[in-house]
């Protein structure tokens, strides 16, 4: 039996075609804690979990004996005790642990816990260059295996069609790094909304990510800001901007027009996307509104279709939910 642990949401994305496929053939015995932004999601789609009510070395290790699983497999979610906690408990009872690479972003920290770096048996990649990159930040490259992302391959077998608004896609930075990047979400729509009211610009979706924290700061600036919806901003936009955020990626597969917004350019980009040249990097006022007035809108259905194939691949998510089941199916058998 599997046991899926995952405290954001993201995570929980990660896990729902194979938990859906799964709960569909009901063929293996799994199990899933969630908490976190990650629990909205699965209640949504209708995926039973069980919220660990206390934080605690002694309730984990109670949940892990009553269930006995035969894997541990965790997002890597920075700042979440309960992902830590199973991991070092799983370890312990001499059970199998492993932890997923949703973005490529943020590696190492992801596994910082009490001021100590808590790795599993194994970290799964999505592709090579994530592995790359994990290695150069100090994860150990012998516990690294390469399996995809099944959620991206999941959300690209049916691309929809471009929608009429822009979308700034919040995202918790002030929460999880503070101002760590030298600037933060608020800073983000500061520079942004001069550049829509200097250009008067119309249809923005200005999106609140679940784990956002809006602070007095955000309330001087007098915008409108709406709850975020996931993927369905992305599917009402034809342009999505932000700073490294799972939206981006997405959009960047829908063929949505795709920009990061960063006040201060680090040694190390954390948008993978802008990183690797893929979309462009934005510092300023004049960046902004000279990419927005660049129009995506006249390209039609068949023609976006075509624009995307190269992106699948670009981005190592090609037969995702098949890699990772295999990898799962051995702790299976």
């Amino acid at each position: 039996m599997i046991l899926f642990v995952c405290g954001q949401l993201s995570g929980a994305q990660y896990i729902y075609p194979i938990i859906q496929k799964w709960s569909f053939e009901r063929t293996f015995k799994w199990n899933l804690v969630a908490s976190g932004a990650s629990c909205n999601f699965l209640n949504q789609n209708n995926i039973k979990f069980t919220e660990i009510k206390k934080n605690s070395a002694i309730e984990v290790s109670k949940y892990i004996d009553s269930i006995k699983p035969s894997l541990i497999i965790t997002s890597a979610s920075a700042n979440i005790d309960v992902e830590h906690l199973f991991i070092l408990e799983g370890k312990k009872k001499s059970i199998p642990t492993v932890s997923f690479i949703d973005i490529w972003a943020n590696y190492k920290n992801r596994f910082e816990y009490k001021g100590e770096f808590i790795f599993p048996d194994n970290v799964l990649a999505i592709d090579n260059r994530c592995k790359e990159e994990m290695i150069k930040d100090d994860v150990p490259g012998n516990i690294i295996k390469i399996t995809g992302q099944p959620y991206l391959e999941y959300i690209t077998k049916n691309i929809p069609p471009l929608g009429q608004n822009i979308l700034l896609a919040g995202q918790p930075i002030k929460k999880y790094f503070g101002k760590s990047f030298g600037y933060d979400e608020t800073d983000l729509r500061k520079i942004f909304f001069k550049a829509i009211n200097k250009a008067k610009i119309l249809n923005i979706l200005n999106t609140i990510h679940p784990e956002e924290v809006i602070d007095k700061e955000d309330a001087k600036l007098n915008m409108l800001f709406q709850k975020g919806r996931g993927i369905i901003d992305i599917k009402e936009s034809h342009t999505v901007l932000g700073i490294f955020s799972m939206q981006m990626v997405i959009g960047y597969l829908w063929g949505r027009k795709v920009a990061s917004i960063q006040l201060n350019t680090l040694k190390t980009d954390p948008s993978p996307l802008s990183r690797w040249k893929l979309i462009p990097l934005l510092t300023n006022v004049n960046e902004i509104i000279e990419f927005l007035e660049t129009s995506n809108l006249k390209i039609d259905q068949d023609e976006l279709i075509l624009l995307l194939k190269d992106r699948f691949n670009k981005l190592g998510i090609k037969n995702s939910i098949k890699r990772f089941e295999n990898f799962l199916n051995f702790y299976l058998n």
